[in-house]
């Protein structure tokens, strides 16, 4: 079965690997309270042991996008948002219904993982651009004002 690249963004590491691809989003095994299981990057970049990662232990995870439309998609209106979560802050776009308020929206999402694409990560000195990246809402200490109304 062919696998996806994975990073894992806990407290205390940023954990790489794979996992299996599946016909569901990470992003739906997250949100019933599944774990991740991953297959960690070795020492050498090769497979090292699988892992789970407890979705209560998950600050948020980047994950590969996906190139084939999924039936569960919706069309989505994208505000920019900060979001922060010790100790990252992540910046990217959040695809919310349309007509819906971004920090509301964030604050009481149906859904634990929100998805934001052309995100960027940082944390400390350390920078990450991601593709596509799910943010454990319960982990977010504080979400900020949309981008479009900063200085």
């Amino acid at each position: 079965m062919p696998l996806a690249r994975v990073a894992v963004f806990l407290e205390s590491e940023v954990a790489e690997g794979w996992v299996l691809r599946q016909e569901q989003r990470v992003s739906d095994g997250l949100n019933r309270g599944e774990s991740l299981h991953v297959q960690a990057l070795g020492a050498t970049a090769e497979p090292g042991p699988w892992q789970d990662y407890y979705p209560d232990d998950v600050i948020a995870v980047a994950v590969e996008p996906r190139h084939h439309p999924s039936p569960l998609r919706v069309s989505r209106r994208r505000h920019m948002m900060e979001l922060s979560a010790y100790p990252y802050i992540f910046f990217g776009t959040a695809h919310m219904p349309p007509g819906a308020d971004p920090l509301r929206y964030a604050a009481t999402a149906s859904q634990r993982w929100l998805p934001l694409t052309n995100c960027t990560v940082t944390s400390g000195n350390a920078s990450w651009a991601v593709e596509v990246l799910l943010v454990n809402l319960d982990r977010v200490a504080r979400a900020l004002e949309p981008a479009e109304s900063r200085p």
